[in-house]
Protein backbone atom coordinates (compact mmCIF):
# COMPACT_ATOMS: atom_id res chain seq x y z
CA UNK A 1 0.00 0.00 0.00
CA UNK A 2 1.25 3.50 -0.87
CA UNK A 3 0.18 6.53 1.15
CA UNK A 4 1.15 10.19 1.04
CA UNK A 5 1.67 12.92 3.61
CA UNK A 6 3.16 16.40 3.78
CA UNK A 7 5.60 15.31 6.49
CA UNK A 8 6.82 11.83 7.44
CA UNK A 9 8.32 11.64 10.93
CA UNK A 10 10.65 8.69 11.47
CA UNK A 11 10.59 7.78 15.16
CA UNK A 12 7.72 7.32 17.59
CA UNK A 13 9.47 8.57 20.72
CA UNK A 14 8.91 11.83 22.54
CA UNK A 15 10.64 13.88 19.81
CA UNK A 16 8.50 12.55 16.98
CA UNK A 17 5.15 12.54 18.80
CA UNK A 18 5.62 15.97 20.40
CA UNK A 19 6.34 17.34 16.91
CA UNK A 20 3.26 15.67 15.43
CA UNK A 21 1.22 17.22 18.23
CA UNK A 22 2.78 20.66 17.69
CA UNK A 23 2.04 20.60 13.95
CA UNK A 24 -1.54 20.27 15.07
CA UNK A 25 -3.21 19.46 11.77
CA UNK A 26 -1.62 22.33 9.85
CA UNK A 27 -0.03 19.71 7.59
CA UNK A 28 -0.72 16.02 7.01
CA UNK A 29 1.63 13.89 9.09
CA UNK A 30 2.54 10.21 9.32
CA UNK A 31 4.69 8.92 12.19
CA UNK A 32 6.69 5.75 11.50
CA UNK A 33 7.91 3.74 14.49
CA UNK A 34 10.10 0.65 13.99
CA UNK A 35 9.07 -1.01 17.25
CA UNK A 36 5.72 -2.63 18.00
CA UNK A 37 4.95 0.05 20.57
CA UNK A 38 5.60 3.76 20.92
CA UNK A 39 8.04 5.40 23.36
CA UNK A 40 9.82 2.06 23.77
CA UNK A 41 13.40 3.24 24.20
CA UNK A 42 14.85 6.32 25.92
CA UNK A 43 11.55 8.24 26.12
CA UNK A 44 10.23 5.81 28.75
CA UNK A 45 13.56 5.43 30.60
CA UNK A 46 14.18 8.83 32.14
CA UNK A 47 14.79 10.46 35.52
CA UNK A 48 11.44 12.25 35.01
CA UNK A 49 12.79 15.72 35.78
CA UNK A 50 12.69 19.13 34.07
CA UNK A 51 15.71 21.13 35.26
CA UNK A 52 16.46 24.59 33.82
CA UNK A 53 20.04 24.54 35.17
CA UNK A 54 20.91 21.18 33.58
CA UNK A 55 22.61 20.88 30.19
CA UNK A 56 24.29 23.21 27.69
CA UNK A 57 22.89 26.71 27.17
CA UNK A 58 20.47 25.90 24.29
CA UNK A 59 19.05 23.00 26.31
CA UNK A 60 18.59 25.21 29.36
CA UNK A 61 16.73 27.77 27.27
CA UNK A 62 14.46 25.11 25.78
CA UNK A 63 13.77 23.66 29.24
CA UNK A 64 12.91 27.06 30.68
CA UNK A 65 10.45 27.59 27.83
CA UNK A 66 9.00 24.07 28.05
CA UNK A 67 8.00 24.08 31.73
CA UNK A 68 5.20 26.67 31.44
CA UNK A 69 4.06 25.17 28.13
CA UNK A 70 3.53 21.76 29.73
CA UNK A 71 1.86 23.46 32.68
CA UNK A 72 -0.64 25.11 30.34
CA UNK A 73 -1.37 21.73 28.74
CA UNK A 74 -2.02 20.33 32.22
CA UNK A 75 -4.46 23.16 32.93
CA UNK A 76 -6.39 22.30 29.76
CA UNK A 77 -6.56 18.69 30.89
CA UNK A 78 -7.60 19.67 34.40
CA UNK A 79 -4.77 17.53 35.73
CA UNK A 80 -1.47 17.92 37.53
CA UNK A 81 1.73 16.78 35.86
CA UNK A 82 4.38 18.40 38.10
CA UNK A 83 5.70 17.73 41.58
CA UNK A 84 8.00 20.42 43.03
CA UNK A 85 11.47 18.89 43.11
CA UNK A 86 14.28 21.46 43.56
CA UNK A 87 17.70 20.39 42.31
CA UNK A 88 20.74 20.52 44.61
CA UNK A 89 24.10 20.85 42.88
CA UNK A 90 26.73 19.30 45.17
CA UNK A 91 30.40 20.29 45.04
CA UNK A 92 32.92 17.90 46.61
CA UNK A 93 36.30 18.85 45.11
CA UNK A 94 38.56 21.46 46.68
CA UNK A 95 40.03 24.22 44.53
CA UNK A 96 38.79 25.75 41.25
CA UNK A 97 35.86 23.85 39.87
CA UNK A 98 33.02 23.62 37.46
CA UNK A 99 30.80 24.70 40.37
CA UNK A 100 32.04 28.30 40.24
CA UNK A 101 31.50 28.31 36.47
CA UNK A 102 27.94 27.10 36.97
CA UNK A 103 27.19 29.82 39.51
CA UNK A 104 28.65 32.48 37.23
CA UNK A 105 26.94 31.44 34.01
CA UNK A 106 23.70 29.59 34.79
CA UNK A 107 20.68 31.79 35.62
CA UNK A 108 18.50 30.42 38.37
CA UNK A 109 21.27 28.64 40.30
CA UNK A 110 21.92 30.07 43.78
CA UNK A 111 24.72 29.19 46.20
CA UNK A 112 23.35 27.90 49.52
CA UNK A 113 26.42 26.29 51.10
CA UNK A 114 27.03 22.80 52.44
CA UNK A 115 25.22 23.21 55.77
CA UNK A 116 22.01 24.39 54.09
CA UNK A 117 22.21 21.53 51.60
CA UNK A 118 22.34 19.02 54.45
CA UNK A 119 19.42 20.77 56.17
CA UNK A 120 17.34 20.40 53.01
CA UNK A 121 18.50 16.84 52.34
CA UNK A 122 19.36 15.25 55.74
CA UNK A 123 20.54 12.00 54.17
CA UNK A 124 23.68 13.79 52.92
CA UNK A 125 26.93 13.26 54.83
CA UNK A 126 28.28 16.68 55.77
CA UNK A 127 31.96 15.73 56.00
CA UNK A 128 32.98 15.44 52.32
CA UNK A 129 30.69 18.23 51.04
CA UNK A 130 32.47 21.50 50.17
CA UNK A 131 29.66 23.67 48.81
CA UNK A 132 26.23 23.50 47.20
CA UNK A 133 23.79 25.39 45.03
CA UNK A 134 20.09 25.01 44.39
CA UNK A 135 17.75 25.36 41.43
CA UNK A 136 14.29 26.04 42.88
CA UNK A 137 12.62 26.00 39.45
CA UNK A 138 13.25 22.29 38.78
CA UNK A 139 10.25 19.96 38.83
CA UNK A 140 9.49 16.26 38.66
CA UNK A 141 7.20 15.46 35.74
CA UNK A 142 4.74 12.60 35.28
CA UNK A 143 6.29 11.30 32.07
CA UNK A 144 3.63 8.69 31.17
CA UNK A 145 0.97 11.41 31.34
CA UNK A 146 3.09 13.79 29.25
CA UNK A 147 3.68 11.11 26.61
CA UNK A 148 -0.03 10.26 26.51
CA UNK A 149 -0.86 13.92 25.89
CA UNK A 150 1.55 14.16 22.97
CA UNK A 151 0.09 11.02 21.42
CA UNK A 152 -3.55 12.00 21.91
CA UNK A 153 -2.95 15.55 20.65
CA UNK A 154 -1.19 14.22 17.55
CA UNK A 155 -3.93 11.71 16.73
CA UNK A 156 -6.72 14.19 17.39
CA UNK A 157 -5.02 16.59 14.97
CA UNK A 158 -5.11 13.93 12.27
CA UNK A 159 -1.63 12.42 12.43
CA UNK A 160 -1.40 8.80 11.29
CA UNK A 161 0.79 6.79 13.68
CA UNK A 162 2.19 3.43 12.54
CA UNK A 163 4.12 0.92 14.58
CA UNK A 164 6.12 -2.03 13.21
CA UNK A 165 7.08 0.39 10.45
CA UNK A 166 10.87 0.32 10.29
CA UNK A 167 12.18 2.41 7.40
CA UNK A 168 14.34 0.07 5.34
CA UNK A 169 14.64 2.18 2.20
CA UNK A 170 14.43 5.90 1.48
CA UNK A 171 14.94 7.55 -1.88
CA UNK A 172 14.43 11.08 -3.17
CA UNK A 173 12.27 10.85 -6.29
CA UNK A 174 11.68 14.24 -7.84
CA UNK A 175 10.26 16.47 -5.11
CA UNK A 176 9.29 13.71 -2.68
CA UNK A 177 10.90 11.09 -0.48
CA UNK A 178 9.72 7.52 -1.09
CA UNK A 179 10.03 5.41 2.05
CA UNK A 180 9.64 1.69 2.51
CA UNK A 181 8.26 1.30 6.05
CA UNK A 182 7.32 -2.20 7.07
CA UNK A 183 4.98 -3.51 4.40
CA UNK A 184 3.96 -0.03 3.22
CA UNK A 185 5.33 2.73 1.01
CA UNK A 186 5.05 6.33 2.17
CA UNK A 187 5.71 9.38 0.02
CA UNK A 188 6.30 12.83 1.49
CA UNK A 189 8.21 15.92 0.38
CA UNK A 190 9.72 16.26 3.87
CA UNK A 191 10.99 13.58 6.20
CA UNK A 192 12.01 14.25 9.81
CA UNK A 193 14.72 12.04 11.27
CA UNK A 194 13.64 11.69 14.90
CA UNK A 195 14.87 8.12 15.34
CA UNK A 196 16.83 8.59 18.57
CA UNK A 197 19.88 6.34 18.72
CA UNK A 198 19.21 5.30 15.12
CA UNK A 199 19.26 8.81 13.57
CA UNK A 200 22.57 8.34 11.74
CA UNK A 201 21.47 4.89 10.56
CA UNK A 202 18.29 6.43 9.12
CA UNK A 203 20.39 9.10 7.41
CA UNK A 204 22.58 6.44 5.80
CA UNK A 205 19.48 4.62 4.57
CA UNK A 206 18.39 7.87 2.91
CA UNK A 207 21.84 8.45 1.40
CA UNK A 208 22.37 11.46 3.68
CA UNK A 209 25.73 12.17 5.31
CA UNK A 210 25.65 11.18 9.02
CA UNK A 211 26.48 13.89 11.55
CA UNK A 212 28.46 11.79 14.02
CA UNK A 213 25.68 11.32 16.56
CA UNK A 214 26.76 8.82 19.22
CA UNK A 215 24.51 6.75 21.51
CA UNK A 216 25.80 6.47 25.09
CA UNK A 217 24.52 4.29 27.90
CA UNK A 218 22.87 5.74 31.02
CA UNK A 219 21.59 3.39 33.76
CA UNK A 220 19.16 4.13 36.59
CA UNK A 221 18.46 2.05 39.70
CA UNK A 222 15.54 2.37 42.12
CA UNK A 223 16.41 0.98 45.54
CA UNK A 224 15.05 0.97 49.09
CA UNK A 225 16.88 2.96 51.76
CA UNK A 226 18.02 1.84 55.20
CA UNK A 227 16.51 5.04 56.62
CA UNK A 228 13.08 6.67 56.16
CA UNK A 229 12.74 8.81 53.04
CA UNK A 230 10.91 12.12 52.93
CA UNK A 231 9.21 12.21 49.51
CA UNK A 232 9.59 16.01 49.42
CA UNK A 233 13.40 15.94 49.52
CA UNK A 234 15.10 17.66 46.59
CA UNK A 235 16.99 15.89 43.85
CA UNK A 236 20.78 15.93 44.29
CA UNK A 237 23.35 16.00 41.50
CA UNK A 238 27.14 15.99 41.71
CA UNK A 239 28.79 18.90 39.89
CA UNK A 240 31.50 16.48 38.70
CA UNK A 241 28.87 14.21 37.08
CA UNK A 242 29.49 11.16 39.29
CA UNK A 243 25.90 10.63 40.45
CA UNK A 244 22.41 11.96 40.94
CA UNK A 245 19.58 10.71 43.14
CA UNK A 246 16.09 11.68 44.28
CA UNK A 247 13.12 10.17 46.12
CA UNK A 248 10.78 7.97 44.11
CA UNK A 249 7.92 7.01 46.38
CA UNK A 250 9.40 5.20 49.38
CA UNK A 251 12.59 4.37 47.47
CA UNK A 252 15.44 6.33 45.90
CA UNK A 253 16.07 6.70 42.17
CA UNK A 254 19.79 6.96 41.47
CA UNK A 255 22.30 7.05 38.63
CA UNK A 256 26.10 6.98 38.31
CA UNK A 257 25.98 8.96 35.04
CA UNK A 258 27.97 6.46 33.02
CA UNK A 259 28.81 7.64 29.53
CA UNK A 260 29.80 4.48 27.64
CA UNK A 261 29.48 4.50 23.85
CA UNK A 262 26.97 1.96 22.56
CA UNK A 263 25.61 0.64 19.33
CA UNK A 264 21.96 1.57 18.74
CA UNK A 265 20.14 -1.16 20.66
CA UNK A 266 17.54 -2.00 23.27
CA UNK A 267 20.05 -1.34 26.06
CA UNK A 268 19.88 -3.37 29.27
CA UNK A 269 21.47 -2.70 32.70
CA UNK A 270 24.75 -4.34 33.64
CA UNK A 271 25.39 -5.53 37.22
CA UNK A 272 28.73 -3.71 37.51
CA UNK A 273 27.15 -0.36 36.62
CA UNK A 274 24.28 -0.93 39.07
CA UNK A 275 26.82 -1.70 41.80
CA UNK A 276 28.67 1.53 41.01
CA UNK A 277 25.43 3.50 41.36
CA UNK A 278 24.81 2.13 44.85
CA UNK A 279 28.42 2.62 45.93
CA UNK A 280 28.60 6.25 44.82
CA UNK A 281 25.35 7.29 46.44
CA UNK A 282 26.07 5.40 49.68
CA UNK A 283 29.51 7.07 49.89
CA UNK A 284 27.96 10.54 50.24
CA UNK A 285 24.77 9.67 52.15
CA UNK A 286 23.51 7.49 54.98
CA UNK A 287 20.83 5.99 52.73
CA UNK A 288 22.36 2.52 52.74
CA UNK A 289 20.91 1.60 49.37
CA UNK A 290 20.92 -2.16 48.80
CA UNK A 291 19.61 -4.48 46.08
CA UNK A 292 17.50 -2.38 43.70
CA UNK A 293 13.80 -2.95 43.11
CA UNK A 294 14.15 -2.12 39.44
CA UNK A 295 16.74 -0.87 36.96
CA UNK A 296 16.76 0.38 33.39
CA UNK A 297 19.21 1.67 30.80
CA UNK A 298 18.54 4.25 28.12
CA UNK A 299 20.72 5.57 25.30
CA UNK A 300 21.55 9.27 25.26
CA UNK A 301 22.36 10.23 21.69
CA UNK A 302 24.85 13.09 21.53
CA UNK A 303 26.51 15.28 18.96
CA UNK A 304 30.17 16.20 19.41
CA UNK A 305 29.23 19.39 21.26
CA UNK A 306 26.36 17.76 23.23
CA UNK A 307 23.88 20.21 21.67
CA UNK A 308 20.86 18.84 19.71
CA UNK A 309 21.03 18.71 15.92
CA UNK A 310 17.85 20.28 14.56
CA UNK A 311 17.06 21.70 11.15
CA UNK A 312 17.00 21.02 7.43
CA UNK A 313 20.03 19.20 6.09
CA UNK A 314 22.19 21.59 4.09
CA UNK A 315 22.95 18.91 1.47
CA UNK A 316 19.79 16.76 1.15
CA UNK A 317 16.54 18.52 0.11
CA UNK A 318 13.57 17.80 2.34
CA UNK A 319 15.59 15.94 5.00
CA UNK A 320 15.12 17.41 8.48
CA UNK A 321 17.14 16.47 11.56
CA UNK A 322 15.46 16.25 14.98
CA UNK A 323 18.28 14.49 16.74
CA UNK A 324 20.86 14.46 19.51
CA UNK A 325 18.60 15.44 22.40
CA UNK A 326 21.17 13.69 24.61
CA UNK A 327 18.81 12.63 27.39
CA UNK A 328 17.25 16.09 27.62
CA UNK A 329 14.22 15.12 25.54
CA UNK A 330 11.68 15.13 28.36
CA UNK A 331 12.61 18.60 29.54
CA UNK A 332 12.98 20.22 26.10
CA UNK A 333 10.28 18.50 24.03
CA UNK A 334 7.44 21.00 24.37
CA UNK A 335 9.37 24.07 23.26
CA UNK A 336 11.55 22.24 20.74
CA UNK A 337 8.48 20.77 19.04
CA UNK A 338 6.95 24.22 18.64
CA UNK A 339 10.21 25.57 17.24
CA UNK A 340 10.50 22.73 14.72
CA UNK A 341 6.83 22.86 13.71
CA UNK A 342 7.17 26.56 12.88
CA UNK A 343 10.33 25.86 10.89
CA UNK A 344 8.73 23.06 8.88
CA UNK A 345 5.62 25.12 8.16
CA UNK A 346 7.51 28.30 7.29
CA UNK A 347 5.85 30.16 10.15
CA UNK A 348 7.44 32.46 12.73
CA UNK A 349 7.84 30.78 16.10
CA UNK A 350 6.22 32.46 19.07
CA UNK A 351 8.18 30.87 21.93
CA UNK A 352 9.68 33.59 24.11
CA UNK A 353 13.28 33.27 25.20
CA UNK A 354 14.47 31.16 22.28
CA UNK A 355 16.03 33.87 20.15
CA UNK A 356 19.19 32.48 18.59
CA UNK A 357 18.58 28.92 19.80
CA UNK A 358 17.60 27.59 16.38
CA UNK A 359 20.89 28.76 14.86
CA UNK A 360 22.81 27.01 17.65
CA UNK A 361 21.10 23.71 16.83
CA UNK A 362 21.65 23.82 13.06
CA UNK A 363 23.12 20.72 11.38
CA UNK A 364 25.18 23.09 9.23
CA UNK A 365 27.60 23.56 12.12
CA UNK A 366 29.04 20.14 11.22
CA UNK A 367 29.42 20.87 7.49
CA UNK A 368 33.18 21.30 7.53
Amino acid sequence: MTSTADIAIIGGGIAGLSLAAAIGGRASVVVLEAESRLFHHTSSRSAEQMQPTYGPAPVRALTTASIPMVDRRAERAGASVYTPRPLLWLHYDEGPSHFEDLLATVPGLARIGADEAVRRLPALRREPLVDAGIDMSAVEVDVPVLLSWYLSDAVEAGAVVRTDAQVTAAQRVGDVWRLTAGSDTVEAPVIVDAAGAWVDAVARTAGVRPRGLTPKRRTVAVARSARPIDPTWPMASDVADRFYFRPRGEAMLACALEDEVSEPEDAQPRPDVVETILERVNAVTDLGLAAPQTTWTGLRTLARDAVPVVGFDDEAPGFYWLAGQGGYGIQTSAALAQLVAADLLGAPHAVAGLEGVQEALSPARFSS
